[in-house]
């Protein structure tokens, strides 16, 4: 679209090899901030990388995303005349009190606008106290070129080689964690294997609770239908939303007031053709839209959670169309392509509004 793009971001989670290959295949500069042992080394760091990356790159706009890139843009931007966006996905607003909180609250009101990725989202800024900004909702994308159907000889070859050819598949794509939620659909296994027994629950993400989950799986008799995928690459995860049957993610807000903004992964999936059951209290609602690309149950209830996996599983063909449904929605309505296009049109009026 003609617009020239430096991200500044970490890059924690993956090796630096990773990084290198992901950077060096990106259309744009990707300026990673530097890792520390010590928080306060990498605050000052990282305040330093944006800095001089400001210098360097002069951009006439700068979109932040997440409570830290909100505190380094309310520092540095405004002695530059530069105005700023924030992404709002849920996490920056979410935790109501203490002194980080305080600190966002502060910073996030000194931006010019706001996206938030669901009308959720935007309901706990406001809650939070962020008002000033003009703000709008746009929903997250996914990405049609990287998710879409196989084959069926494929996924059929996929299944029999993982030895689910005759199972009802489970998947859930997301950091192994209390908020993802996997521990709900574990916790509804033994209702749902008592009326169904060939189940297997896929579960792919970061495994960073997985010793807890494991632990939970053996005292309820069900480890025998779980399976951890670990992170997985973009070749085997698109042949994974292939070859379940059903997305699930119920996810929960936790304690702190943190939440699931959106779930970019129930679009991954319905461009596969899979529709998902989803937790209602979050943005997760809005991106299955009840009814169009999937069911919601409520948060946190394994039994609702498993009856509603039990009537998905005895209605085959409500399954398939609603799976085609999911994806003729997530097609036209909710790729990055399409999404792109809503977010420069509003930067676009934004920045007009605040040319100095």
């Amino acid at each position: 679209m003609g617009i020239e793009v430096n991200v500044v971001s970490p890059q924690d989670y993956v090796s630096i090899s990773e990084i290198k290959d992901f950077n060096d295949g990106q259309p744009f500069q990707i300026t990673t901030l530097p890792r520390h042992q010590t928080k306060f080394l990498q605050d000052v760091t990282r305040l330093m990388t944006f800095t001089s990356t400001l210098r360097a790159f002069e951009p006439q706009m700068v979109i932040a995303s997440g409570s830290r890139s909100i505190w380094l843009s309310a520092l540095c931007l405004p002695v530059r005349n530069i105005p700023w966006v924030i992404i709002g996905h849920g996490t920056e607003f979410g935790t109501c009190s203490g002194m980080a909180a305080k600190i966002t609250r502060h910073t996030a009101n000194r931006a010019h606008g706001t996206i938030c990725v669901s009308a959720y989202t935007q309901h706990a800024m406001r809650e939070s106290g962020v008002i000033k900004p003009q703000s709008t909702v746009i929903h997250n994308g996914a990405d049609d070129q990287a998710f879409y159907p196989l084959p069926i000889s494929d996924v059929l070859a996929f299944r029999q080689k993982e030895a689910v050819a005759d199972k009802f598949v489970l998947l859930t794509v997301g950091n192994v964690t209390q908020r993802k939620g996997q521990e709900v659909i574990i916790r509804a296994l033994p209702e749902i294997l008592e009326k169904q027994p060939n189940i297997s629950y896929w579960i792919v993400g970061l495994p960073t609770e997985k010793p807890s989950l494991e632990r939970l799986a053996g005292e309820l008799g069900v480890s025998h239908a779980i399976r951890f995928w670990g992170r997985v690459d973009s070749d085997l995860l698109l042949k994974l939303y292939n070859a379940c049957d059903l997305f699930v993610m119920t996810s929960r807000q936790l304690a702190d007031g943190d939440f699931e903004g959106y779930g970019i992964a129930v679009l991954e999936a319905a461009l596969c053709g899979k529709p998902a059951l989803v937790s209602d209290n979050s943005g997760l609602v809005e991106a299955v839209q009840d009814g169009i690309a999937g069911v919601v149950v409520p948060q946190d209830d394994s039994n609702s959670t498993a009856a509603a996996i039990l009537k998905f599983i005895n209605s085959p063909t409500a399954l398939r169309k609603l799976g085609e449904q999911a994806q003729r929605n997530a097609r036209e309505n909710q790729t990055w392509g399409q999404v792109a296009i809503r977010y420069i049109h509003y930067l676009r009026q934004i920045y007009s509004e605040n040319l100095r």
